[in-house]
């Protein structure tokens, strides 16, 4: 279909091959500013091809998957358990609460370890 309209996710597409190009070293900057001015102003998906025409393959898609969380929850599980332990053992003036720093870690991976294991 020479006359179809192009979408914007087709000139996305299209720039983020001419931007692949470009950090691999096919296209100089100049062309570059050239070909994505083209690319943007392009009106029909034959006039984007014709731009492609002379660059080998396609460009890696970009992921689609969501980026990593900073913290997973067991870090953060840590935290609390560790500033709690902290806080009720100065608040009761009693050490035995450190213990829950290393006590909570030992039952939740035990806990894991018993529940992996088991038959389903």
């Amino acid at each position: 279909m020479p006359y179809a309209r192009l979408s914007t996710a087709e000139r996305e597409r299209a720039l983020h091959e001419l931007a692949h190009h470009l950090s691999v070293g096919r296209l100089t900057p100049a062309e570059f500013e050239e070909l994505t001015t083209r690319a943007t102003a392009a009106a029909s998906p034959a006039e984007l091809a014709g731009l492609l025409a002379d660059l080998p393959g396609q460009a890696p898609r970009p992921s689609t998957e969501p980026p990593a969380r900073p913290l997973a929850p067991v870090a953060v599980l840590a935290a609390i358990v560790i500033l709690g332990a902290i806080g009720a053992s100065v608040l009761s003036g009693n050490w035995l609460w450190l213990l829950l720093i290393p006590g909570i870690p030992a039952v939740i991976l035990g806990a894991r370890t018993i529940f992996a294991h088991r038959p389903v």
